[in-house]
This record gives structure tokens, C-alpha cells and sequence, in this order.
């Protein structure tokens, strides 16, 4: 039998947060529009230096740990063997990590980001070239120093 172990203060602190948030939502949505809007711009004015800053100690971190005397470390026994040669477990990884995402999700971003561009005019050679930015920023080596942090 499968037991857990809640925290009743905990779970019941953030249900009651969870739902007086969908409330505000569902009783008035411009206003909680407005409000999610403003909370979301305090939040990346505030601390979108320090995402910034920590993704770059993330790819840094993992770098200094793949080139470093830790990178030829065994997972295992000692004299365990890979049950996959290097090639193949990096394309499973891939596979397991960007598989939906680039089915789904790789023609849908630049076309969103082209469509409604944060800064430049939408439709425009500009808004063309920072959809582009933001996707490689999104799908590119830093997203994946995250995945192999966490």
C-alpha cells in the first residue's frame, strides 16, 4: 500500500493561494490580467538579471565539470562498461529531451515570436531575426546546461 506523507500547512497554505488566484481570474480577468501583467514585469525587472546571470553559472558549471577531472568520473562499479557507446547515449538523450518539442513546438515559436515580437515590429525583417534569436536562446546550449544541472 502507498503511503504519503503531506503536510497538511503546506498543501492547504498553497491551495488556498492556488485557488483565490483562479478566483480572481475567473471572477474578474481584465483585472487579474492586469495585475498577473504587472506582478510578471516587476518580477523580470527585478530579478531577469540574476535568470540571466544563473543560466550562464549553469552552462559555465557544466562545462567546467565535462572538461574538467570530474568529466571521466564512473558511474558505477569499477569496472562497469557503458551499456551504450557515447554516440548513441547522446542521440537517446536528445531524443528524450527535445523529441516533443521539436515536433511540436519548432515551427510554432519563431512563427509566434515573428507574429508578436517583444521588441521589434511584427511581420518585419526585424521581428524575422528576433524570433530567431529567442528561439535559439530557448532550444540552444544553454537550455541544455540547465537539463544536465537539474
Amino acid at each position: 500500500m502507498l503511503t504519503t506523507k503531506m503536510n497538511p500547512r503546506v498543501f492547504w497554505g498553497a491551495s488556498a493561494i492556488a485557488g483565490g488566484l483562479l478566483l480572481l481570474a475567473l471572477m474578474a480577468p481584465a483585472t487579474s490580467d492586469l495585475l498577473f501583467g504587472r506582478a510578471q514585469a516587476w518580477v523580470i525587472d527585478t530579478f531577469g538579471w540574476f535568470y540571466v546571470a544563473s543560466v550562464a553559472g549553469f552552462l559555465l558549471f557544466v562545462t567546467v565539470l565535462a572538461v574538467g577531472p570530474t568529466g571521466r568520473l564512473k558511474l558505477g562499479p569499477d569496472d562497469a562498461e557503458p551499456d551504450f557507446p557515447y554516440v548513441s547515449w547522446l542521440a537517446m538523450l536528445f531524443a528524450a529531451g527535445m523529441g516533443i518539442g521539436l515536433m511540436y513546438f519548432a515551427v510554432a515559436e519563431p512563427v509566434q515570436h515573428y507574429i508578436a515580437p517583444p521588441e521589434a515590429e511584427p511581420g518585419t525583417f526585424l521581428a524575422a531575426r528576433e524570433a530567431m534569436v529567442i528561439t535559439y536562446t530557448h532550444w540552444g546550449v544553454h537550455a541544455w546546461a540547465i537539463y544536465a544541472v537539474v
